[in-house]
């Protein structure tokens, strides 16, 4: 039972950034090479647990905000992948780090991009791991597993139905459950491990202390164009070549896209790879990728 197993949760910060609060927390060494992370959708500064050992091992120090609208960080009036940009750059100030790497994980490889983007003088490189790359077109989708193709669609027709969706209400309270034969069999095989569903546990608390709002505005960005051509940094992908959440053909998508880039394919990996291989990112963090998938 995962209410037998503990895992210590590393300390919550605040930053004051006018009327708004930044909930963040660290993991690695924090005297590593700095890496500044944006979550995915829906997540929590908690997401990326699984990387403390393997970040402290390898002089790691991570960076994990709560995006605006999630765990303990203010909403955002503004929409779009730059509202974590402001957030991020304010918090490297504080902590006098001049430049990082920017993580991605999956939902929140669009932020990533983003601040790479509107920052080119403060993010070095890119990593993207399982990251939903913006403006994907539908051919890179298939395979994709139905519930989450849903509830895309109706995130972009129908949002307050997605909020409904994602927060597990009214008819939706075992749709996740009942989907889970549609994952592949690595997720289903974390999923199922007390240990893992014990890491992941406060991610899933923190992630749905404000609703399921901001995961919904994120979901209906991703349909639209973003200026991949415009990054200038480079960008390592690695992702797992079972995921179901994110295709794999998104990434190979989004390498053929971007200026410089290069992909790591996880054989058999699924969109939980990092749980189970929390070194393979850390790598990528602390080193460019060699060579392509």
């Amino acid at each position: 039972m995962t209410e037998d197993l503990e895992v210590s949760l590393p300390a919550t910060h605040r930053l004051t950034r006018g009327a708004r609060s930044i909930a963040y927390c660290e993991l690695g060494d924090p005297t590593g090479t700095p890496v500044i992370a944006a979550h995915g959708s829906p997540g929590s500064r908690y997401q990326l647990l699984a990387l403390e050992q393997a970040a402290l091992r390898a002089n790691v120090r991570i960076i994990c905000p709560d995006r605006p609208g999630f765990g303990d960080t203010s909403p955002e009036p503004r929409r779009g992948f730059g509202t974590g940009s402001d957030d991020a750059i304010a918090l490297l100030d504080v902590l006098g780090i001049s430049r990082a790497v920017a993580l991605g994980f999956s939902g929140g490889a669009g932020y990533s991009l983003a601040l790479a983007l509107a920052h080119p003088d403060r993010i070095d490189r890119v990593v993207l791991a399982c990251g939903m790359i913006p403006g994907a077109p539908r051919r890179a989708l298939r395979g994709r597993i139905p519930i989450v193709s849903a509830l895309y669609r109706v995130a972009r027709v129908l949002p307050p139905l997605a909020v409904m969706m994602l927060d597990g209400r009214g008819p939706f309270a075992s749709t996740r459950e009942a989907n889970l034969s549609a994952w592949p069999a690595a997720d289903q095989a974390i999923m199922a491990d007390p240990r893992a569903r014990a890491m992941t546990a406060p991610d899933g608390r923190a992630a749905a202390k404000q609703g399921s709002r901001a995961a919904v505005d994120d979901l209906r960005q991703y349909s639209r164009p973003f200026p991949l051509t415009q990054v200038q940094q480079r960008v390592d992908l690695l992702h797992g070549t079972a995921d179901g959440n994110v295709p794999v053909n998104v990434a190979r998508w989004g390498r053929s896209q971007l200026r410089d880039a290069v992909l790591r394919e996880i054989p058999g990996g699924g969109h939980y790879f990092a749980v189970a291989d929390p070194e393979a990112v850390v790598a990528a963090l602390r080193a460019p990728l060699a060579g392509t998938s």
